[in-house]
C-alpha cells in the first residue's frame, strides 16, 4: 500500500518566465520530497498516537520514495518484507482497513503442526481463528522492556514444538531432571480438562523446566481478534499533501 504525490507542471508552466519554466521540475521534486518527509513523520507521529507503545521497527517501517525533476512523483508506503519476522504492511492492514488480525510467523507456524495427541484427532495445533498469546505471568515467561515476550522464545518454542511430540512430556507427570534443561509442550482442550490443578482451562503452551520447579504455562490460546480500521493511512497521506505541498513549493526562491 502506497501514497502517490504527483505534480503536473503544465497546469502553470504558462504563468511562468523562460528560467522559471526550465527551474520549475527541478522546483517541484523538492517540493515533493518534502512533502513524502513530512507525510512519513505524520504517519509515525499516529503510530505512537494509535498504538500502545509501537516497536521502532514499526515506526522505521514508514519509507517514502523520491521524486525527480524527470519523474514527479513521490510516493510514502509500508514496508513490506521482514526477513526475519512479520512483514509491517501485513500486521498493520488490518489497522488501516479493518478486519481479523494479522496472524504472526509465529502462529502460522503452530497452524502448520498437527497435534499429536490421539485426543487431538488430527487436528491442527492452532485453528486459522485463533491465536496463541503469552501469559502475563512472569514464570517461564522471557519479556522484553517493552513488556513483550522476547523474539527468542518464541523461536525457541516454535522450534521444539516443530521438531518434538510435545505432547509426549505433557503425559509425563513426573519432575524433569535438573540435567534435561526445560521442554516446551502443548495441551489441548481434553488435556487441560483432565488436569484438575490448571486455575487456566484453556488449551495452551506449558513449560517444564529442570528441578523442583513445577508446571509453568506460557501461552494461552485465545480467538483472532477483529480491528476497525483506526489508523488513518491514506486521510492522513492526502490530507497532508494538501496542505504542505502548496507551502513547500512556493518556497522554492528560484521560480
Amino acid at each position: 500500500m502506497d501514497i502517490t504525490i504527483e505534480f503536473n507542471p503544465e497546469k502553470i508552466v504558462g504563468k511562468l518566465s523562460e528560467l522559471g519554466r526550465v527551474q520549475l521540475p527541478i522546483a517541484a521534486s523538492i517540493a515533493l520530497n518534502q512533502t513524502a518527509f513530512k507525510i512519513r513523520e505524520e504517519m509515525q507521529e499516529e503510530a505512537r498516537t494509535v498504538f500502545r507503545d509501537p516497536v521502532p521497527f514499526t515506526i522505521n517501517a514508514f519509507k517514502y520514495r523520491k521524486a525527480t525533476p524527470d519523474n514527479l512523483q513521490a510516493s510514502v508506503y509500508i514496508r513490506d518484507d521482514a526477513p526475519k519476522g512479520n512483514p509491517p504492511a501485513s500486521y498493520l492492514a488490518p489497522h488501516i482497513y479493518g478486519g481479523p488480525a494479522y496472524r504472526t510467523r509465529f502462529q502460522k507456524g503452530l497452524s502448520r503442526v498437527q497435534d499429536p495427541s490421539p485426543l487431538g484427532m488430527g487436528a491442527s495445533m492452532l485453528p486459522p481463528n485463533r491465536l496463541m498469546v503469552p501469559t502475563q505471568s512472569p514464570n517461564g515467561v522471557r519479556f522484553t522492556s517493552r513488556g513483550h515476550m522476547s523474539p527468542g522464545q518464541y523461536e525457541q518454542i516454535l522450534s521444539y514444538i516443530q521438531r518434538t511430540d510435545s505432547t509426549r512430556t505433557a503425559n509425563t507427570r513426573g519432575r524433569t531432571s535438573r540435567k534435561s534443561g526445560f521442554r516446551y509442550f502443548y495441551m489441548n482442550q481434553a488435556m487441560v480438562d483432565e488436569r484438575r490443578n490448571l486455575r487456566n482451562r484453556k488449551p495452551g503452551i506449558f513449560m517444564v523446566r529442570g528441578g523442583r520447579l513445577p508446571l509453568m504455562r506460557v501461552m494461552s490460546e485465545t480467538g483472532l481478534p477483529t480491528f476497525n480500521s483506526k489508523f488513518r493511512f491514506f486521510e492522513l497521506g492526502t490530507q497532508t499533501a494538501s496542505t504542505y505541498f502548496p507551502q513547500f513549493l512556493s518556497k522554492q526562491k528560484f521560480l
